[in-house]
């Protein structure tokens, strides 16, 4: 594609520039604003010549036809061949004809809501033990731990998603049998990390209220109803899950409802608005000031063109603890691909390594590498300019630690100003001299920030989709589909396989290695 060719040509062109120069010359334009958030790129190798390459890229792609074929409800996943509805959760599609059957679930799903917050259910219903794992679990974790406060009127959520034991224990440690409800979240409902949680969570119900009252205490969310009522949930406590909605973009949905539960209608409805705005925004913007896509633009730019290999997102909000996680999930689960999906083929490698922390405490570990290592990462801080949960004095300390690492990485020590600092502490020169190269920073290390107007549930879903528009719109620059995942599929099946062996069944035809493993695991399980 010429238009690659061109990117290509900047990149080499921005690889010659000093980052502190182009930061220098940053203006208005770095500083990118959507719904309920904004974004500054004045600390990345990015100008008006690189973005216009860019632009031009993403119109050759014609991203702006997959966009309008995503919220027109058209194919958009060819390897299934089916549209992707996620969005349609939020609201709008009222022209594509799946739209009426997910709205009536999901008012079946906030009765039921409605129904379990006022005890309706025939108990009062104190902590929710959310079963599931990935997509089912990951983005339920991060709702609940950002928007909780929100909802301290009503019951708490505890999650549930490794097959081991110690898990379950852990979450239903000094947690009532009598007052909890159990929700499996399962598309399958025979997920083998979901299906033995599932069992252990009857089991522990059965032995403390007896068979029949632990019935009363399940609910499930699956495609698989038959195997939901032999678990015990009865027909009216278990709700669908679309085959249009991938799990990492499945939270808006059925999957949520713990968190309609324990949240209440009102931030429910708050953080599907949020998402809804940036939804019209993706929709309707131009690719100009459209900063989902924008953002996938740099994406493109910084891990193919100029070739770094990950990205660090570092959250300076205890509340979005779980960010890092949900976003291995949505960007590395629907951009690790190497099969080509769109017209004009791959243009590769696809999909960084995303990876990250809580930014205060990434500060005492792995930022070391960050400043002086020699691998390169793109520093991604996400803000909320209302830290500090009401306290000023601790909220402004938390927004300068952030501003000051992204200052650092990009502004860098020389050994020379890291002597000067050194002697005029009072450190002897011989000491200073010696010192010196060991503190010195190269700097030039790029990174955004992405700052949220205060964390709410508006502003939780605003991001969320963000991030959501972000992964598709960099799929189809990459030329890949961001909707399948046969890599995780290929997974499971084999795990299937080899835990019947491990158990005592044929092993099959193995390499020595997973050969060797299986019979040391047979020796305990078998």
């Amino acid at each position: 594609m010429e238009s690659w060719k061109k990117v290509l040509s900047q990149a080499g062109r921005v690889s010659g520039v000093s980052l502190k120069d182009m930061a220098a010359a940053a203006d208005d334009a770095a500083f990118w604003r959507a719904p309920s958030l904004a974004v500054d790129c004045g600390k990345q190798p990015l100008d008006k010549p690189a973005m216009e390459a860019l632009e031009a890229f993403a119109a050759e792609r014609d991203l702006p036809s997959s966009i309008a074929r995503l919220f027109g409800g058209g194919p958009v996943n060819a390897s299934e061949n089916r549209p992707a509805l996620h969005w349609a959760l939020r609201g709008g599609g009222e022209d594509v004809p799946a739209v009426d059957e997910m709205r009536a679930s999901a008012a079946k799903a906030a009765a039921f809501a409605d129904l379990a917050r006022s005890g309706g259910l025939g108990f009062e219903v104190k902590t929710i033990l959310h079963i599931g794992i990935g997509g089912s679990d990951l983005g339920p974790r991060l709702v609940w731990d950002a928007l909780r406060d929100y909802g301290s009127e009503g019951p708490t959520i505890r999650f549930c998603a490794n097959v081991d034991p110690e898990d379950f224990a852990d979450a239903t440690a000094g947690v009532d049998p009598s007052t909890t409800l159990a929700i499996v979240v399962s598309k399958s409902f025979k997920t083998p990390e979901t299906a033995s949680n599932a069992a252990l969570a009857r089991e522990w119900l059965a032995d403390a209220l007896g068979a029949q009252e632990a019935d009363r205490h399940l609910a499930a969310v699956s495609s698989a109803p038959d195997r939901a009522q032999a678990w015990g949930a009865g027909p009216d406590r278990i709700f669908p899950m679309d085959e249009a909605v991938g799990g990492r973009y499945s939270v808006w949905s059925n999957v949520g409802l713990s968190l309609q539960i324990a949240l209440g209608a009102d931030v429910w409805s708050g953080f599907l608005s949020g998402a809804a705005a940036m939804d019209a925004h993706f929709r309707d913007t131009p690719l100009s000031d459209n900063v989902p896509a924008k953002l996938a633009m740099l994406d493109v730019w910084m891990h193919t063109a100029l070739g770094v290999p990950s990205r660090t997102v570092l959250a300076y909000a205890h509340r979005l603890a779980k960010l890092p996680d949900f976003l291995q999930q949505l960007e590395m689960e629907s951009n690790g691909k190497s099969a080509a999906d769109q017209p004009g083929g791959l243009v590769g490698p696809t999909g960084p390594i995303v990876w990250g922390s809580v930014g205060t405490l990434g500060q005492h570990s792995f930022h070391q590498l960050l400043h002086q290592g020699m691998r390169e990462s793109v520093m991604e801080f996400v803000v909320a300019l209302d830290s500090g949960a009401g306290d000023k004095v601790r909220g402004r300390a938390l927004l300068a630690n952030a501003f000051a690492q992204a200052e650092a990485m990009l502004a860098g020590r020389t050994a020379a100003a890291a002597e000067a600092q050194l002697l005029a502490q009072g450190v002897d020169p011989e000491t200073a001299e010696a010192r010196a190269p060991h503190m010195h920073m190269e700097g030039g290390r790029p990174s955004s920030t992405i700052i949220l107007d205060h964390l709410s549930p508006e502003s939780l879903g605003a991001l969320m989709a963000l991030y959501e528009h972000r992964t598709f719109a960099a799929g189809v620059l990459w030329g890949i589909n961001p909707f399948d995942q046969w890599g995780v599929e290929r997974g499971k099946v084999l795990a299937e396989e080899l835990d019947e062996a491990i158990a005592g069944g044929a092993v099959g035809e193995r390499d020595p290695s997973t050969q060797r493993l299986v019979d040391m695991a047979r020796k305990r399980h078998g």
